[in-house]
């Protein structure tokens, strides 16, 4: 913008550029590039900052401070104000790298003299300006300001512009001692050709890879949209953050939160991969179904993700029915007798004993949940299950009686067991284990 815009209140500050890097044995002239990721794993962005008005899904990110990142340019803690392109190089590579230098190109005028900087595998490099405020016209070749929406034929003023101007910059990446240029066909670095702080508003534009159109704006999407698994088991929930072309965006942080359910209040946190992919996984102790959210946070604000379900559930006796111990049974560590023929001297109850012909094994509650009563009947004439999980729900019962064919219980826990080898359906062969968790 021209001296009457660059002093008001309300000026701008413009964000970075990223380029997509491909080591490619070529000469200094300037060459286009195509968007794709070169064989050595190396990738160029480019990309616009404006601070000045908050644009968080615009706004380039990863940027300062994030996972991974070498930053060169001015650092927002000291006041800095954004309006600049920038470059972003990412190492996808098994190799550590020397970026040995950077320059970018708009017309007549060089900006260059970042230093070089040394990446390990999954890092990336970011140079922006390296000054606070914006700058118009050419102020090479010393990038201390990067305006290049500012920037017109020849390096002239191209200040409140809004013609466009059809210059296509080019940025040159020196990679161990080799130099590879690439063409911004999508004008990302200059906005468009125009100044868009006063054409069109923020300057804004998400990291692109170099040769593509301007992808503004971000989205951060959780997967998948339900799942669903026993209790002490795992789930996984995967965060992915693109640009608006899908192109992934690596070396962000993401915060997971769960905001409803059993987990209510559990947090986690990931870094986005080369496919910016980010994971949480985790497990429960508690049936329900647990809402996810995730975020990312840059200088602008944040950027929230769509909401996902982790439903957990506990698996009872197969076929509907389910085995009882008693309530003085009711401990954790201590092997349990879930179903035998003894389960009446076995598995002693605040209540007193429970019916010689009781078993072990209900199969009149579908559901069953503490507060709540079951029925059977004697012996293994309830018929039950061939076998059993691994991991089964247990109900507890303080108090069981018997009359007439009908044995009645009540519920004043569930617990999960791990159960052993040995059951079968016949009383003689019992069913023991161990509690490793109370469910209610």
């Amino acid at each position: 913008m021209g001296e009457n815009h660059r002093r008001l209140p309300t000026r701008r500050s413009k964000l970075g550029l990223v380029a997509i890097l491909g080591i490619l044995c070529v000469s200094t002239a300037v060459s286009a590039a195509v968007p794709a990721v070169a064989s050595t794993g190396i990738s160029v962005f480019v990309g616009y900052a404006d601070s000045l008005r908050a644009d968080p899904t615009n706004f380039p990110t990863p940027w300062v401070g994030s996972p991974g990142t070498v930053f060169s340019g001015c650092n927002p803690t000291s006041a800095c104000i954004y309006d600049a392109g920038a470059v972003r190089v990412v190492n996808n590579g098994s190799s550590t790298v020397t970026v040995d230098a950077i320059a970018v190109h708009v017309d007549t005028c060089t900006y260059t003299g970042w230093p070089s900087a040394v990446l390990q595998p999954g890092t990336n490099l970011i140079v922006t300006q390296l000054t606070s405020g914006a700058g118009d016209g050419c102020t090479g070749p010393t990038p201390t300001e990067l305006d290049l929406s500012d920037v017109g034929p020849g390096g002239s003023d191209y200040s409140g512009n809004c013609t466009p101007d059809n210059i296509q910059p080019t940025v040159d990446v020196t990679i161990d001692g080799t130099l590879t240029s690439y063409t911004d066909s999508g004008q990302v670095l200059n906005t468009g050709g125009i100044d868009a702080g006063v054409c069109t508003g923020n300057e804004s534009i998400q990291w692109t890879l170099i040769g593509s159109k301007p992808c503004r704006g971000s989205m951060l999407t959780l997967a998948p949209p339900t799942q669903t698994h026993p209790v002490l088991s795992t789930a996984t929930v995967t965060a992915t953050f693109t640009n608006s072309c899908g192109q992934p965006l690596s070396n962000t942080a993401v915060q997971f939160k769960a905001t409803n359910g059993p987990n209510v209040g559990l947090t986690g946190s990931g870094v986005t991969n080369g496919s910016g992919q980010a994971t949480l996984t985790y497990s429960s102790t508690h049936t329900g179904t647990d809402t996810w959210g995730a975020s990312v946070t840059n200088l602008a604000g944040s950027i929230p993700s769509n909401t996902v379900t982790v439903t957990w559930t506990i698996s009872f006796a197969p076929g509907g029915g389910s085995f009882v111990i008693g309530d003085r049974e009711d401990v954790m560590g201590p092997q349990v007798y879930w179903w035998g023929a003894q389960w009446w001297k076995v598995d002693k109850m605040s209540g007193g004993l429970g019916p010689a012909s009781f078993k072990g094994y209900e199969l009149s509650n579908s559901s069953p949940w503490c507060g709540q009563t079951w029925t059977t009947r004697p012996g293994n004439s309830p018929h039950p299950p061939a076998s059993v999980p691994g991991l089964m729900a247990v109900i507890v019962s303080s108090h069981i009686t018997k009359s007439g064919p009908t044995i009645s219980g009540n519920i004043v826990h569930i617990v999960l067991v791990r159960t052993n080898a040995g059951y079968g359906p016949n009383p003689g062969h019992r069913g023991t284990g161990t509690i490793v968790d109370q469910l209610c």
